[in-house]
């Protein structure tokens, strides 16, 4: 059996991805991150793109916490795109990941420029809970987390970072399906009449 194919959107902060993974609408809901391979896979696929720290230890041995977390961050993040207070378990959930595993800035001054680079004060599973936890609570509490949003499309449940005033949608594919729906809906009503 193939890997699923995870809804990573690629340009969306590690907090908004992790919570995406927790997929669907109503009875169609998929856990991305249901079994342990799926978790390893996932973390895999992420874990460059975004900078996580390395988890020798790997992510999939620890299935609950990994789970749990993720369904605190989603309820974050929903809550703060619904203009909704959270549960506070879920609150509680993100805030002792994030403590488990502080970061500290560290500038680097090479050729001229400087540049910042997070460095964790811990390692494995720990630290990359605690970078996806620190990065829920940057998104919720910067001045602009109204830019949070949830896709356009009815079918669609990810959620985005809306980089653009008139973004709707979590992908291209969403808003091409959701204007093919609109097309047909228009002419199947014209020719209905």
């Amino acid at each position: 059996m193939d890997g699923p194919d995870f809804p990573i959107l690629g340009t969306e902060p590690i907090a908004v991805e992790f919570a995406n993974t927790r997929y669907g609408i109503g009875d169609e809901r998929i856990d991305f991150l249901g079994t342990a391979r799926w978790i390893e896979e996932w973390f895999t696929l992420v874990s460059a793109r975004h900078g996580l720290p390395p988890s020798d230890e790997g992510l999939g041995g620890d299935e609950a916490r990994v789970r749990a977390l993720r369904d605190a961050v989603h309820n974050v993040l929903s809550a703060a795109i619904d203009g909704q207070v959270p549960e506070t378990g879920a609150v509680d959930r993100v805030n002792t990941a994030a403590a488990a595993a502080p970061t500290h800035p560290r500038l680097d001054w090479t050729a001229g420029s400087p540049t910042a680079h997070r460095l964790d004060t811990t390692g494995g599973s720990t630290a990359v809970l605690g970078r996806i936890a620190t990065c829920c609570i940057d998104l919720v509490t910067r001045p602009h987390s109204s830019i949070l949003r949830r896709c356009g499309s009815p079918d669609c449940s990810l959620m985005f970072v809306q980089n653009h005033s008139r973004r709707r949608y979590c992908h291209p594919s969403c808003a091409h399906r959701d204007r093919q729906a609109r097309y047909y809906r228009r002419h199947l009503k014209g020719a209905t009449s």
